[in-house]
């Protein structure tokens, strides 16, 4: 079974809309899929409805970022959304990011950039509005030759108009999609910037606060690594490859990847 739990859509950070992401996985044959856009179930709807159609089975998703010194995402999965939990928190934190937004085009405007918060609406209209989105008007109006060149001179971590972002602790996080009857799993442990015995120590901590299992299986992690995830994962006891739950949301098994 080809599954994929962990990627994105233009209503986050994603290149792509729901619709060619939804048909990307019918033509790689996954089987199950979940999108799991940042702090936005917004297209969710649209793509169930449309992995239905192709005959994949989907899981609700959403990824959210911690307040932590490097990064830490929790994702979740199987949400029940209802206006008094999740959505109407992540609409919080949408707002928090618009503000951000409008702190960097600020700064941005002070260096000579002129980006306005209303070109950055219109030109990605309907769209969870972030740093990416930035960046590719900075490219589009010549101050930048690349996503990347414009993440490292001026809306990077190390940029000169780099605004820190407000984000949830991660108890918060985890407490949220429990709140909506999810299952929140620790992105990419190896962003954290972590040794093995503090990445353990931080595994633990998090599932003392509910957290049921860590992404193994992430797009750049090669053998060696997966390995050293799936091990960790096994000894903690977390949601894993090798692992099976019924999801409420698909009433069918699926295998964690």
């Amino acid at each position: 079974m080809v599954v994929d739990f962990h990627c994105h859509s233009d209503h986050s950070d994603g290149t792509d809309p729901v619709t060619i992401v939804v048909e990307k996985a019918h033509e790689k044959a996954i089987s199950v899929l979940s999108i799991t856009d940042h702090d936005t179930l917004s297209g969710q709807k649209d793509a169930a409805e449309l992995s239905s159609k192709m005959g994949i089975a989907y899981v609700k998703g959403v990824e959210i970022g911690c307040d932590f010194h490097e990064t830490l995402d929790i994702l979740g999965y199987g949400m029940v959304s209802t206006e008094d939990s999740i959505e109407k928190h992540l609409e919080q934190i949408r707002l928090k990011r618009n503000l951000r937004n409008t702190r960097i085009l600020y700064k941005l405007r002070s260096l000579g950039i002129d980006i306005t918060d209303e070109e950055l609406e219109s030109s990605f209209p309907g769209e969870s509005l972030g740093r990416p989105h930035i960046a590719s008007l900075i490219v589009k109006k010549g101050y930048a030759e690349s996503n990347e060149d414009a993440f490292e001179r001026f809306i990077g971590k190390y940029g000169i108009a780099y605004i820190e972002k407000e984000r949830l602790s991660i108890k918060s996080a985890i407490e949220l999609i429990l709140s909506a009857k999810g299952i929140p799993v620790l992105a990419h442990p190896i962003s954290m910037m972590l040794n093995r015995e503090d990445t353990v120590e931080m595994i633990k901590r998090m599932m003392s606060y509910g957290l049921r299992g860590i992404e193994v299986f992430y797009k750049v992690y090669d053998l060696e690594t997966r390995n050293e995830l799936l091990q960790i994962s096994e000894d903690l006891g977390c949601l894993h490859r090798e692992a099976a739950t019924t999801m409420e949301s698909t009433k069918r098994i699926w295998s964690w990847a």
